[in-house]
């Protein structure tokens, strides 16, 4: 099988998902993860974070760098501490590169055209590598991310966090799926399944239950999977059904700054045909939380398969 080769770009340490995404992502073998790079605010935190859950899961062979903190525009404190980070167990993790874009522009230019780029934080980083080196333009196979909302019209975080880079990224020509809240709300964790995760029998989930318990503290609603729907999307075209529309991001409106707008959703026609971004607009939430389960919490098939035969010996 030929694994896809992406390269996740994240706001890891805030919201819990970014972390179930990367944990994902190492457990889905159609995947290859050649790097990790981290966007907004405190980079070097994240960077932290995301050296400590791959040296956990046992993939430090993944290398991680440090991206880009400030907007384009949006003023940001880039030394605020992500919720997840805790520096007696984080703050000596190194081993990671400061400069995120040169990696992200190098790994792309070198390759043969076949990496996807699988944001899942805001887009800075995309846009200023895009920005710096044009030919990415047509040197990246695909933009798979999490962000938006595109069939009701909210502002959501990725893309309000940094409206211009969002921007730049959908008008760069790049072939784009974007997977946004329209579809994302529906993949809830159940209290029981949360629970499930800090037990765990896989490597890659091991560094969760600690990051679960800190993000615990600061939040009190179950784990939304929207970066790992994201994940998902790369690879697997059944559970999700896109449409080519034709959206744009508002980056002047007093109340809609950060919005992604479906002018197609509005019968403004003109562009849909043309347009490179096609947006999720259904899900099958519940296989889709199954194959996380599955992948994340559960041993492998051969292993299951092994003690269930096991137990009906024994039963019998």
């Amino acid at each position: 099988m030929e694994r896809t080769k992406i390269i996740i770009d994240t706001d890891i340490g805030d919201d819990i998902d970014d972390a179930l995404a990367i944990a994902f992502a190492l457990e889905s073998p159609e995947l290859d993860v050649l790097g990790i790079t981290t966007v907004f605010k405190n980079v070097t935190a994240r960077a932290k974070l995301a050296v400590r859950l791959l040296e956990h899961a046992g993939r430090a062979d993944i290398p991680v760098y440090a991206g880009i903190g400030s907007p384009m525009l949006n003023k940001v404190d880039v030394n605020e501490i992500p919720n997840q980070y805790a520096k007696e167990r984080d703050g000596d993790a190194a081993g990671f590169g400061t400069n995120g874009i040169d990696f992200m522009i190098d790994t792309i230019l070198k390759s043969d055209g076949g990496i996807t780029l699988v944001p899942i934080g805001p887009l800075t980083n995309i846009a200023i590598a895009i920005l710096k080196e044009p030919a990415l333009r047509s040197k990246v196979k695909e933009i798979v991310m999490m962000g938006g909302c595109y069939y009701s019209h909210l502002s959501e975080w990725n893309i309000r966090c940094d409206p211009e880079a969002a921007r730049v990224v959908f008008e760069s020509g790049i072939p784009i799926r974007a997977v946004g809240l329209d579809v994302t709300v529906q993949c809830v964790l159940t209290a029981e399944d949360a629970d499930r995760l800090t037990t765990s029998p896989k490597r890659s989930a091991a560094y969760l239950p600690e990051l679960l318990a800190r993000w615990r503290k600061v939040t009190d609603h179950h784990p939304m999977l929207h970066d790992p729907l994201a994940v998902c999307a790369v690879f697997d075209d059944r559970l999700l059904e896109f449409q080519q529309d034709d959206i744009v991001v508002e980056t002047q409106g007093e109340f809609t700054r950060g919005q992604t707008y479906n002018r197609s959703a509005l019968y403004w026609r003109g562009g849909a045909d043309r347009s490179v971004i096609r947006a999720a607009k259904r899900v099958e939430a519940e296989a889709f939380l199954k194959l996380y389960m599955d992948r994340v919490c559960h041993r492998s098939h051969d292993a299951m398969a092994q003690r269930l035969a096991d137990e009906g010996r024994d039963s019998g």
